[in-house]
């Protein structure tokens, strides 16, 4: 008979609770946690330089972040560093009291005195859209910045969703599947869907060859040779296409690049180019398809199926912006 000690076999609940914590782990979106990351870290070191206890920390010490950033960070990025900081707190099984009326009236005063704006990028319209995209050359990148400009238009992408794009099915990522009608983009997941549950968006046909984006995207994918794999692709000066995916960032340098170029076609000197261009981003493609739809009066129910939104709060903004001169009082009062 063996001598050996056997160790008891775990509860019910205990063998559960560590892929519990990954499954809370994963409760966020990637870019919401890397970003909760390093807010915690910016709180731990600014209280490790004041001998302050990070964790557990007192409500004092972090009103006093908040108000010693308040002048040199957005009041955007202090509301989420302070989520991150309750988190935190919360995950360790702490409590935060951050909701006494000294704390809330501070906070209040601090978003109060700093807030201002969101300095919101403008709209790719779909006139300068048509002259945007006729500046790019019949090459391999400008066949590929065609088809990313067309498709994050006409499916209203985010840009992390532009760039995460694949050729073909592949589980829990985003597709591009082609039919007789026109494209279908399958999201796995998104930023108003992070259960995860997917979304299908139709891209149908243009009206016109040169800024059709199903035409454009098979273009491109005919002359780049893809079957599987990142839909969109870094391409070097020698015309080499490289195997991972583009970042949201290059989305964005495609769209400013673009405009630029179109900017200077029209005569626009190189310096003014380039301002017009930096008012432009990856979600001026969105923004771009809700406010040009609207313009042309397109169901506000359609518009917000495009965008996803779960409310129409949310879209009602485009549709405000791309119908300012429509039925306006203004322009019926007799001017």
């Amino acid at each position: 008979m063996s001598t050996d000690l056997a160790l008891p076999a775990p509860t019910g609940l205990q063998a559960f609770a560590e892929r519990a914590r990954e499954y809370a782990g994963q409760a966020r979106a990637k870019n919401t946690r890397r970003a909760y990351a390093s807010d915690v870290r910016a709180f731990a070191a600014w209280c490790e330089i004041r001998r302050e206890a990070a964790l557990p920390a007192s409500p004092a010490a972090v009103l006093a972040y908040l108000i010693d950033h308040a002048a040199t960070l957005k009041v955007a990025t202090l509301q989420r560093r302070l989520a991150a900081i309750r988190e935190q707190h919360a995950t360790a099984g702490l409590h935060l009291d951050t909701d006494s009326a000294a704390f809330r009236d501070a906070w209040r005063g601090i978003k109060r005195t700093h807030g201002q704006p969101a300095a919101k990028k403008r709209p790719l319209m779909t006139v300068d859209l048509r002259r945007a995209v006729a500046t790019l050359p019949d090459t391999l990148a400008g066949r590929r910045d065609r088809a990313l400009i067309l498709v994050g238009f006409a499916a209203a992408l985010r840009r992390s969703e532009l760039a995460g794009l694949e050729v073909s099915r592949r589980d829990g990522h985003a597709w591009v599947e082609e039919r007789p009608d026109g494209l279908v983009v399958h999201l796995a997941r998104s930023k108003t869907d992070q259960s995860g549950e997917g979304v299908e968006i139709g891209v149908p046909y243009g009206s016109n060859m040169d800024t059709c984006p199903v035409r454009s995207y098979r273009a491109w994918i005919h002359a780049a040779h893809l079957k599987e794999g990142p839909a969109f692709r870094p391409i070097d000066r020698y015309g080499h296409i490289g195997a991972k995916a583009v970042t949201d960032r290059a989305v964005a340098r495609i769209v400013q690049r673009t405009v630029e170029a179109a900017a200077l076609a029209e005569g626009h000197s190189p310096e003014e180019a380039r301002r017009l261009a930096a008012a432009y981003a990856g979600h001026s493609l969105r923004s771009g398809l809700a406010t040009s739809a609207a313009a042309n009066d397109a169901p506000g129910h359609a518009i917000q199926r495009q965008l996803r939104h779960k409310r129409f709060d949310t879209t009602s903004g485009y549709i405000h912006s791309g119908q300012l001169f429509k039925q306006n009082p203004a322009g019926m009062a007799g001017l």
